[in-house]
């Protein structure tokens, strides 16, 4: 009792309120243009309306696009509520507001993915949580440095595997940009790649502890605003380096030009989301090691585990529809109810092959026997390695377990 009750006044300390009050005016002026942009480039059409089938979220299948009047109003409360955050509105409530709205649009595609989106959903929970009244205690900027940090340490543990350690797919990547003047040909060297990726990787592992060393921490910023510039210009990464370059800043002193005053103890109920909400960002990133088999080729545990830009992979699937009484096969090759980003997604991932397999005998339930089989000649090509079978084309995909455990008809990385 004694240690959770020093705990708790250590939490409940008073700390300078001006960094997390910039950071949460920081992040509503970065969502709401980043919400403009959705409506202003019709994006919200594009992604969420014209499609005809969306790969959702396993255990949210009922989360399903609103017509596009609806999903305009989703976008234009999202930003309302950015741009209350921006002026101190009701904080806590526009948090809220904003984070619900969010996560909807979130689950309405897997093909749309981002660790950003990730990251844009836990800081909007984030300010949900503290709200304006309790920004100067130490127990927010501890909870915020913890939700920074591990991002950048799961992006560099990530990195820690052969393929990046040996320069791919940097190479790959860095090879496309041969064409751009003045500095395309040394960005085409290996040895440039090669260098990227043990850079990348040094600074994901190191920045953090640079960052609470006071000794190093003003050269440590330094070095992550080049480092999120340089991804902003070589990567189209969208609103992700500024975002982490912004919350990058909560580890910067703030110097008090007044006394700060010991607030009232946190409660329990409190303590206990903290402790859940640490918790959480450790286990969900690590969940892939008890998983089978190599998350980037059978993509099992790799969602919202901050594995960002670390390996290329492109695929193609031919789908084999059987009326197993009947004996009719249907080939489809192009399926017209995709479109082109949805089937590039969907041709690497074999959770979204299967669930797209599901969807074609759902469709055909009323025709033939309404007994159908839907098989996959599914190949992708991870990194610089030869192509290789995805999935195993003798099985039904629609009577097998779902992917995500170790799932038994997606073939092995030898």
């Amino acid at each position: 009792m004694a240690i959770l009750n020093r705990t708790r006044d250590w939490l409940s300390a008073g700390a300078n309120p001006h960094r997390l009050r910039w950071i949460r005016r920081g992040f509503g002026l970065l969502m709401m243009v980043e919400m403009i942009r959705y409506l202003a480039f019709d994006w919200v059409d594009i992604y969420f309306v014209q499609p005809e089938f969306h790969f959702t979220y396993p255990g949210f299948e009922w989360v399903k696009p609103l017509p596009k009047a609806g999903m305009v109003a989703i976008f234009v409360a999202n930003g309302v509520a950015a741009s209350a955050l921006i002026w101190g509105l009701r904080v806590r409530f526009a948090a809220m507001l904003f984070t619900l709205g969010f996560t909807y649009v979130v689950l309405l595609d897997q093909t749309y993915y981002q660790n950003h989106w990730v990251l844009i959903g836990w800081i909007g929970a984030f300010f949900a949580v503290v709200g304006r009244n309790e920004e100067a205690q130490k127990w927010s900027h501890m909870l915020l440095k913890i939700q920074v940090g591990v991002v950048y340490a799961f992006a560099g543990i990530a990195k820690l595997n052969e393929d990046w350690l040996n320069g791919q797919p940097m190479t790959m990547w860095m090879q496309r940009r041969a064409d751009w003047p003045v500095v395309g040909d040394w960005l085409a060297e290996p040895m440039t790649a090669l260098w990227l990726s043990w850079i990348g990787t040094g600074f994901d592992l190191l920045i953090v502890p640079f960052l609470l060393w006071p000794r190093t921490r003003t050269v440590a910023f330094v070095t992550a605003v080049g480092f999120h510039c340089a991804n902003m210009v070589m990567f189209k990464i969208g609103v992700f380096p500024a975002l982490m370059l912004l919350l990058t800043t909560v580890f910067l002193p703030v110097r008090n030009t007044q006394p700060l005053q010991q607030s009232r103890r946190i409660s329990v109920p409190l303590l206990l989301v903290l402790v859940m909400w640490t918790s959480a960002q450790v286990a969900v990133p690590l969940r892939h090691w008890l998983i089978p088999g190599e998350v980037a080729w059978t993509e099992e545990g790799h969602r919202f585990s901050w594995r960002m830009k670390t390996r290329s992979k492109v695929g193609s699937v031919v789908f084999h529809v059987l009326d197993t009484r009947e004996g009719t096969h249907e080939v489809i090759e192009k399926p017209h109810d995709l479109t082109v980003h949805q089937y590039r997604k969907m041709a690497t991932r074999p959770d979204m092959i299967r669930q797209y397999a599901v969807h074609l005998a759902a469709t055909r339930a009323s025709e033939g026997s309404g007994l159908w089989a839907v098989h996959a000649d599914s190949r992708a090509r991870l990194n610089h390695h030869e192509v290789r079978t995805l999935i195993d084309p003798t099985v039904d995909l629609v009577n097998v377990e779902p992917a995500g455990f170790g799932a038994s008809w997606i073939i092995a990385w030898d």
